[in-house]
């Protein structure tokens, strides 16, 4: 009876093994890539072979096979994912406390309590939605959106945008731990693009900003008690010349612009990759996208606002997160101080080289004037150092004279002076002789 037991057991095992092998070989068979087609290595145990991506992405999204998923789970190291189907929607997947490391924003993850996305798929066109939803964020001001992809052998192009959602709300999915939430009162909305191609990596990100306004941070006291920390301050008005410079040098739009540039918050990875096309609206029919390139964006110079915040402040470790802090105060500045305090601030703070700090100082120390006294010439050769000062102050000794194309180009981004004035400035820049004191 033993012996007999023991045989079926065997058989039983040996039946269940040559299945479970039959199961593996029948998966890597039908899972395995083509040529040339993007391939993921997938282990599972001592186990592990090569499937191809756009093949499993097919298959999951094919009418007759994703309702199959519904009710699995899968572990995975953003977050447990759900798999249903609905008819309407496709296949739809749910990842419970989902998060993400962005080493740039922290070493706090950025997570939500739910994302929950859908997919179906036409040909090689992929599309769907997408819904996040925070913790401490008041039901149904969830963070929604829709993306569309197509897909090739060799790559997965992606687009996504995500609808306005108050900017008070993006700072505390990506930023939960700054300490200005606590105090600031933040207004207006934000949405959000981006573009995407995969397995390269490349990526467009490009948000957009509607009425921000900021309110509760300080910043006009913060800004005065360091006003004197210079020294003897300048007093420019806006029509100075050496302030008209320093705004055409760094900061051509500052009297139009709400303290900060939306393109600066944008990011990016270029690739010679196609993407995609404009999302299509929600009861749009789905379309082949069109192929033109992911372009990375290039950030424009931070603002004078920004600028003025970040002498003030403390640096962080994390390049967005102080980013996104030194944009709260650039925007507050906007309404206390405002514009002409700002500017007469930056002046009296800003470094002109040498350990110099403040307009006054440097007058003294380049031209032995006041700053109230420079020409227009002097005044716009100051205003150009600012771009680099310890670099150009020593290609000023080295050549023994200005960067005269430099010093026109400033000339050139200068508003509000008549025709005359312009030209003296060019002729100026031309002929300057102006010499480089001795290093200290």
């Amino acid at each position: 009876m033993k012996t007999a037991l023991r045989y079926l057991l065997y058989v039983l095992l040996a039946l269940f093994v040559t299945a479970a092998i039959a199961i593996i070989l029948i998966v890597k068979l039908v899972l395995a890539p083509a040529k040339d087609e993007w391939a993921e290595r997938v282990s599972y145990g001592p186990i592990g072979f090569d499937v191809g991506v756009p093949t499993v992405l097919r298959l999951a999204t094919a009418s007759w096979f994703a309702p199959q998923l519904a009710g699995h789970k899968v572990d995975t190291r953003f977050g447990s994912l759900r798999f249903d189907w609905n008819e309407a929607a496709g296949l739809e997947v749910n990842c419970e406390k989902c998060s993400v490391l962005v080493p740039d924003l922290g070493d706090q993850p950025v997570q939500v309590r739910r994302l929950t996305f859908t997919a179906r798929r036409d040909v090689d066109s992929l599309f769907g939605t997408l819904r996040a939803v925070q913790d401490d964020v008041p039901a149904g001001n969830e963070l929604r959106g829709r993306w569309s992809g197509r897909l090739t052998q060799k790559d997965l192009q992606l687009s996504a945008e995500v609808d306005d959602a108050p900017i008070g709300q993006w700072y505390q999915l990506l930023v939960p731990e700054l300490p200005e939430l606590r105090r600031a009162r933040i207004g207006g909305t934000a949405s959000l693009q981006l573009q995407a191609a995969l397995p390269e990596g490349a990526f467009s990100l490009r948000p957009r900003l509607v009425l921000f306004t900021v309110d509760g941070l300080g910043a006009e006291g913060l800004l005065e008690s360091r006003a004197g920390s210079c020294g003897a301050p300048a007093k420019l008005a806006n029509e100075a010349w050496l302030s008209r410079g320093v705004v055409a040098a760094l900061d051509a739009d500052f009297f139009q612009h709400p303290g900060y540039e939306s393109a600066s918050l944008a990011r990016g990875r270029a690739s010679s990759m196609p993407t995609l096309a404009p999302v299509a609206t929600a009861n749009a029919k789905p379309r082949r996208v069109s192929s033109t390139g992911i372009v990375a964006p290039t950030p424009p110079p931070p603002t004078l606002n920004v600028q003025v915040a970040r002498r003030l402040l403390p640096p962080l470790p994390y390049p967005a997160a102080q980013q996104l802090r030194d944009m709260l105060y650039a925007v507050e500045f906007e309404r206390a101080p405002g514009k002409q305090r700002l500017l007469q601030a930056y002046l009296d703070m800003a470094p002109w080289g040498e350990q110099i700090c403040g307009a006054e100082a440097a007058a003294r120390r380049y031209f032995k004037r006041s700053a109230r006294s420079l020409e227009p010439t002097q005044a716009l050769w100051m205003a150009t150092l600012l771009r680099n000062p310890d670099a150009m102050l020593q290609k000023w000794r080295d050549d023994g004279q200005i960067d005269r194309a430099v010093a026109r180009k400033v000339a050139e981004q200068v508003h509000e002076i008549t025709a005359g004035q312009r030209a003296a400035l060019f002729r100026g820049a031309a002929t300057a002789r102006f010499v480089a004191p001795p290093a200290p």
